[in-house]
């Protein structure tokens, strides 16, 4: 396999897709529906993350506002990299 199309094969691991939005702002769903939009500090291979600086949206209105928590990641729906953009 050549060294490009193992870089395409990599790209297409969402767990790699997740460790590269390290340190940038993400958005995720829970299950339940609730939304969090923050800096992606930690993540691990199961998907568990750490935000900083995060929002919980419910509704589409913010509701809290949280400097750290952790996220369970079988508590997920989704998760949106490069969030930054949306308000």
């Amino acid at each position: 396999m050549s060294n490009r199309d193992n870089n395409q094969q990599r790209s297409k691991n969402p767990l790699s897709i997740l460790q590269q939005a390290q340190n940038s702002v993400i958005l995720l769903r829970l299950k339940d529906g609730t939304e969090y939009k923050g800096l992606l500090r930690e993540i691990d291979a199961y998907m568990n993350m750490i935000l900083t600086d995060a929002t919980e949206i419910l509704d589409g209105s913010p509701v809290a506002k949280y400097n750290e928590i952790f996220i369970r990641g079988n508590n997920l729906l989704f998760i949106k990299p490069d969030a930054s953009q949306i308000t």
